[in-house]
């Protein structure tokens, strides 16, 4: 699970320095009430991200700390009773990031580059 959420806040990092180089532009105007990278990216980054980041990052860090030396890493998180439940909000993290991608996809009139399922 720590490669699962180093990967997600790679993709909130990314997301995030894409928004502060290129914010307005992501945005442009005559767009008003219409799906916009910027539009999608700030909802992704603000509602779908950052709650399950700012939740498990440090919990799960926290009981990466009390591992004891030559203990495997992949037992030893597989041990936490929290375990389970940082699985399943990652699934409906994965769920909804590929609903964001649909709105995307639609919205710039192109097929997925992955599957929905």
């Amino acid at each position: 699970m720590r490669e699962e959420l180093n990967s997600i806040y790679s993709l909130f990092a990314c997301t995030r320095d894409i928004l502060r180089k290129y914010g307005p532009e992501l945005a442009p105007r005559g767009r008003a009430g219409g799906v916009t990278f910027a539009g999608i990216a700030v909802e992704m980054v603000n509602t779908v991200l950052r709650p399950l980041l700012t939740k498990w990052h440090p919990a799960l860090a926290e009981w990466e700390a009390i591992r004891l030396p030559g203990d495997s890493v992949v037992v030893h998180e597989r041990g936490w009773d929290q375990i389970d439940a940082l699985r399943a909000e990652v699934a409906d993290t994965r769920r909804v990031l590929l609903e964001l991608a649909a709105v995307l996809h639609d919205a710039m009139r192109i097929e997925p580059l992955i599957g929905t399922a």
